[in-house]
């Protein structure tokens, strides 16, 4: 038996709290009401077409119609959920619904850890491991959430039951709840795959077959009515011609919990990562090889606790294996980077979970297990710390940004990530009108800018008031603009470049207040820098301002320069 220090032992329960709590307080800063992006098709024209549609049959077609390449139906049925009991989508609500699916996750490694029949203090790691902002896209955006978060801990819960008693009650449940992954996201259907390879060791043969039958009809359907196929044919020729990027796009994107350095350029960015991939790979494998080999050997005779433990880990790790190897194969044509995109980083982090309570099942006594829980300990407090450094100013960043383009969107219909001119632009302002008519969505009035709002939408002032300048540098799809000869005190929050005609208002969020010496010392801001992105501006001549916040003197401040738009 493992043994803990008496000290470590009380103080465990409040340990396990802290990052639970720094999480849930995370999420309640900086999860927002706003839709972004594919958030508006998803849910709001989601919703607009279910309740519009009468007959059964369309509004079962509504729930299992793909968006773009994927199929929502977890994220569809949760917004219909929701609206049924409150009349409204909530975008914020629909994010702690993705956290939930966090928490059902942790709640299934602890089951998995009390397999170990080890001191709880050995299951430290696992929430300090999870709860961290690295993939802060799935945390703190609804669409996201509700795909990768919701498809994990369904597809892990399928193998989890799969793992356990082969009763015909269990098999039936684990693939009822794998149906509704496969179609709640593409990447579900890998746990066709990763279910077979548990049963296959189970050698649960006849259970094997109806898995894979079920399964084939799952993907068959799955893909049946797709427009297009997304462009994925071109990533073939991609790896033809960089087969070594996908090679190293593998080990790259598995050992992304060790991207320690986000905004260092790809190449130094991505050495860290892909050396732990090829670290935690070879020792994937390795445990593979000391629960399975020789089969069916090695698997006969197992105690319940053992063979569940086992069998769950084989199926986990055949889901996040291939997930891995599909992704390294079609992403890397969009740019390398994509490898360690906050999207995809909670993958790596359950392998490092896995692997973690692999180790603990497998050296359940003596010397290597202490070390095994100290150097897992340790791991998670430095990845739980680097990154909330990390991604906290990221996340501050991303919260202005949303709020200035929700202003945008209320007041010119563009803003929530469409550019004008597109058919997307012409639909998301169809859709977000719709849904505020019809009282499914309303703009929250709680923004930084909320005291400011009349006075940004009065006419500009006649002559320019403001204490400094602004220095613009056109690009062809963006102006980036940096005040000049203008003083910030440290009590600086939020602020915005304004950009105004007579006909409409835009704010444009400023990026120099989130460097890490003014998130973190509360210094002043040297200047402000912003980037005016001409996609999102009809065409006009505007005056450019200053929105700072908090200001009790002028807090709108405007310039004589102009920008014309054509």
């Amino acid at each position: 038996m493992m043994q803990v220090p008496s000290t470590l032992r009380r103080l465990t329960p409040l340990l396990l709290l802290v990052p639970l709590v720094c999480f849930t307080a995370l999420l309640s800063a900086y999860a927002l009401n706003i839709p972004w992006m594919d958030d508006v098709e998803s849910f709001i024209g989601f919703m607009l077409g279910y309740l519009k549609a009468e007959a059964v049959s369309g509004k079962l077609n509504w729930l299992l119609k793909p968006n773009n390449e994927h199929r929502i139906l977890f994220a569809k049925l949760t917004t219909l959920g929701l609206y049924e009991l409150t009349g409204q989508i909530n975008f914020r609500w629909l994010i702690f619904v993705a956290y939930g699916c966090l928490l059902g996750l942790l709640l299934l490694f602890y089951r998995i850890f009390r397999t170990t029949d080890l001191p709880l203090a050995a299951f430290l790691p696992v929430p300090f491991l999870l709860l961290q902002p690295q993939y802060h896209l799935t945390s703190v955006w609804a669409i996201t959430g509700l795909q990768h978060q919701a498809t994990v801990m369904l597809t892990f819960l399928a193998m989890y039951l799969l793992a356990g008693r082969p009763t015909a009650t269990r098999f039936a449940g684990a693939t009822a709840i794998q149906l509704l992954a496969s179609f709640s996201m593409s990447n579900g259907l890998f746990g066709w795959v990763a279910g077979a390879g548990s049963l296959l060791v189970q050698r649960r043969f006849k259970a094997l077959a109806a898995w894979l039958l079920i399964g084939a009809g799952a993907i068959v359907y799955y893909f049946h009515d797709f427009a297009s196929p997304q462009g994925n044919e071109s990533s073939f020729g991609f790896f033809l011609r960089h087969p070594h990027l996908i090679f190293f796009g593998f080990f790259t994107f598995l050992g992304g919990l060790f991207d320690f350095f986000p905004e260092a350029d790809i190449l130094p960015r991505s050495v860290l990562p892909t050396l732990a991939g090829l670290v935690l790979v070879p020792l994937v494998l390795y445990w593979l090889k000391r629960m399975l080999l020789p089969w069916p050997r090695r698997t006969a005779g197992l105690d319940e606790p053992t063979a569940r433990r086992r069998y769950f880990l084989v199926g986990a790790y055949g889901f996040l294996l291939v997930n891995g190897a599909v992704i390294a194969l079609l992403r890397p044509r969009f740019g390398y980077h994509v490898m360690l995109i906050s999207n995809y980083m909670i993958y790596p982090c359950l392998l490092a979970i896995l692997i973690y309570l692999n180790g603990l099942g497998e050296l359940r006594s003596g010397r290597g297990l202490g070390r095994w829980t100290a150097g897992g300990l340790v791991l998670g407090l430095l990845v739980w710390g680097v990154h909330y450094f990390r991604h906290l100013p990221t996340l501050a960043e991303r919260k202005q940004m949303l709020q200035a383009f929700a202003f945008n969107q209320k007041h010119n219909g563009i803003g929530l990530g469409a550019t004008l001119g597109t058919t997307f632009a012409v639909y998301l302002k169809e859709w977000m009108d719709g849904a505020i008519r019809q009282g499914l969505y309303q703009y929250p009035d709680n923004f930084f800018y909320e005291p400011y709002e009349p006075a940004l939408l009065r006419p500009v002032p006649a002559r320019p008031d403001a204490q400094g300048q602004l220095v613009l540098d056109n690009q062809p799809d963006s102006y980036w603009v940096r005040t000049e000869n203008w003083s910030f005190g440290p009590e600086l929050h939020n602020a915005c470049i304004v950009a105004k005609s007579a006909r409409r208002t835009y704010l444009f969020p400023v990026r120099t207040l989130y460097d890490n010496r003014t998130f973190y010392l509360q210094r002043p801001v040297p200047g402000l820098l912003a980037q005016i992105i001409k996609g999102s501006l009809y065409p006009d001549t505007y005056r450019l301002g200053v929105l700072m916040h908090p200001d009790d003197r002028r807090p709108i401040q405007y310039t004589d320069q102009q920008i014309t738009v054509r």
